[in-house]
């Protein structure tokens, strides 16, 4: 920046809060001055931008689709932008039956807020309860406690950003899955690549009626939010163990066929040739993935189930069997999960049958015959000790990861319920900021 200008407000920096720095609490005393001065000259400057673009007149009339709107005059309206609000001066025409025209309206389309307002906010509001991420937003572009954001506004800015995100996730959707024409490649997978899928659950406003005093009362429940990650392949070579990293996200509240054309899309998105390259998919026991997950996978593709839920799924049946932390549980759970990691499930089969054959009660023969039908479905997903030859994970901690961080870390606090639309605008908003593809949605949305 030029030499002159920064002199210029240094010095009416010194004037408005001098410059004195004698100790750490006079630096910290200073810089906090500066932000409050920084911003509000950014706040000055970004009214001046908006101004230089003048009030939008376009003559004395002016033809749309075969209607003539005259000139009448101009009005003022203010909008939330990014350093606080700011004035606008528009012109305005009106045609027959009360129809008006704002062409600076239609140029910028702010609708009460900036652009850069929106996308800044979102960035806090994306990684923290709106009450705390609106406070830390206004500690930073709003130090001197004007024209702060209301809840309400922060909010309708993040249900409109959602739907947008959703709009373009399903523009993908159409353009691969319809329209058969390829999406652009992001941070390009080559050899094989890692797809992980599973569910976590969010809570929901369902419903709401009013009591005899006027309050409301929500009927609350859970839905299931679907997430999946698509990954590049790391071998540790001084572990001696596969991982995933350079991970991308799709998530939403869905069904699980339209769940899994999303995941079809970030796999066209991240792979160098999803149709022909080798893809590992990881999960856990769940049917609603692996009966979709051969719509996915070409002939190189690998299923595997997660190691750690086979192990948890027998450490659970082990507990009802024998008892938490009993010297039974420690003789059998070990020996169980070591045949596992080794590839003798079938081991561990002929076992459970073995003691259903003897068991005495209802409840014992149910719940050995769930563990039986688990590992039987799953048998040809568990083959660890080839999969560890051909260096891959055996572990879906991505995506439990993902399901904990990305989804819960945001949206599954204490107390915290969510409206369908809330839900899905976060989920959207969350997916694109862990992706690391936040900006560049956003100019789409921008675009479109």
């Amino acid at each position: 920046m030029n030499e002159g200008i920064i002199g210029k407000l240094f010095d009416l920096f010194k004037e408005q809060f001098g410059s004195t720095v004698a100790n750490r609490v006079s630096v910290f005393d200073g810089q906090r001055d500066l932000l409050t001065f920084v911003m509000g000259v950014g706040r000055e400057l970004e009214q001046r931008v908006f101004d230089a673009l003048g009030t939008g007149y376009q003559g004395a009339s002016v033809e749309i689709e075969g209607v003539t709107y005259r000139f009448k005059g101009n009005r003022r309206c203010q909008v939330q932008g990014l350093f606080g609000k700011i004035e606008l001066k528009r012109a305005y025409y009106v045609a027959g039956e009360g129809r008006t025209y704002y062409p600076l309206d239609c140029q910028l389309s702010v609708e009460g807020h900036t652009p850069g307002l929106q996308y800044f906010l979102a960035l806090f509001t994306g990684q923290n309860v709106y009450q705390e991420a609106l406070n830390q937003f206004h500690r930073i572009f709003r130090p001197e406690g004007r024209d702060q954001i209301s809840m309400r506004k922060a909010l309708d800015m993040d249900y409109q950003l959602g739907e947008g995100l959703e709009g373009l996730r399903q523009q993908e959707i159409r353009q691969v899955l319809q329209e058969d024409k390829p999406i652009a490649k992001e941070a390009p997978i080559d050899g094989m690549m890692a797809v992980s899928i599973d569910a976590t659950k969010v809570r929901e406003k369902l419903g709401q009626k009013r009591t005899r005093g006027g309050r409301k009362k929500y009927t609350l429940g859970f839905k299931d939010v679907k997430v999946a990650t698509v990954s590049r392949i790391r071998w540790d070579e001084q572990r001696g163990e596969a991982s995933c990293e350079d991970s991308s996200y799709v998530s939403a509240v869905e069904e699980a066929d339209e769940f899994f054309q999303r995941i079809w899309v970030e796999m066209q998105r991240r792979g160098v040739d999803p149709e022909k390259q080798p893809t590992v998919f990881l999960g856990d026991g769940a049917e609603w993935i692996w009966n979709r997950v051969r719509d996915l996978r070409n002939p190189k593709g690998v299923e595997i189930l997660d190691f750690y839920h086979a192990a948890d799924y027998l450490s659970k049946t082990c507990k009802e069997l024998y008892g938490e932390e009993t010297p039974e549980y420690y003789a059998h759970y070990p020996r169980w999960t070591k045949l596992l990691l080794r590839g003798k499930a079938t081991v561990v089969i002929e076992e459970f049958r073995e003691m259903l054959a003897g068991a005495r009660s209802d409840e014992r023969r149910k719940l050995l015959r769930l563990q039986i039908e688990y590992l039987r479905d799953n048998l040809q997903r568990m083959d660890y000790p080839r999969y560890r030859r051909m260096r891959l994970p055996i572990g879906s901690g991505t995506v439990e990861s993902a399901c904990k961080n990305v989804i819960g870390g945001r949206m599954k606090l204490g107390g915290m319920t969510w409206s369908p639309q809330g839900a899905d605008g976060m989920v959207q908003i969350r997916a694109s900021q862990e992706s690391g593809r936040f900006e560049s949605d956003f100019r789409a949305l921008l675009a479109a």
